[in-house]
């Protein structure tokens, strides 16, 4: 044994001879990704995220789905307004669960979208239902579940004429215009 091996045995033995018999060990836990925990504290400017920053999604027309749902990792905080332009053609369903979103925007575009949902996020307003062309994407909405979001104002649904499913509403807001 040489003798740098000796001082590394010497320091463990002293080490442990230090340590009281009935002290417990401190455990520090490693630092998690969590910075959407921290909405409201001091910090700088939050992050903007876009679905593109968060996932890797083709835009190819045999994509009729597009699901990301933001229970760990990185959480989307934006839509962005050329949303539509980033995903397939023929996308149907497009489901943005749990995430940072205020705003409904890049719905101009979607001229298949059958179901939206923006479960959980922070979104105040339903809009771009109806700013596409012919309408588009209200008319073709079958199923539109903003279930946990800050909505108070439900009037833009009128663009949603096909609607057969609107889910599990839970309003935030203290009162509700119909």
């Amino acid at each position: 044994m040489d003798s740098n091996e000796e001082k590394i045995i010497e320091a463990k033995e002293h080490v442990v001879d230090e340590t009281a018999a009935d002290a417990k060990p401190t455990v520090t836990p490693p630092e998690l990704p969590l910075d959407w925990t921290k909405i409201g504290s001091e910090q700088p400017a939050m992050v903007i995220r876009y679905p593109s920053d968060v996932l890797e999604f083709s835009n190819s027309p045999e994509e009729t789905e597009l699901t990301i749902v933001g229970t760990a990792g990185h959480k989307i905080t934006k839509m962005g307004t050329d949303l539509a332009s980033r995903c397939s053609p023929n996308l149907t369903h497009l489901v943005l669960r749990s995430h940072l979103i205020h705003k409904m925007e890049g719905l101009r575009g979607f001229e298949k979208l059958e179901l939206l949902e923006l479960y959980d996020n922070m979104v105040d307003s339903l809009d771009d239902l109806n700013e596409g062309e012919d309408g588009k994407p209200g008319v073709t909405l079958r199923v539109l579940d903003m279930s946990y979001n800050a909505i108070r104002d439900m009037g833009p649904v009128q663009f949603c004429p096909n609607l057969q499913e609107l889910c599990k509403l839970f309003f935030i807001a203290s009162f509700l215009i119909l």
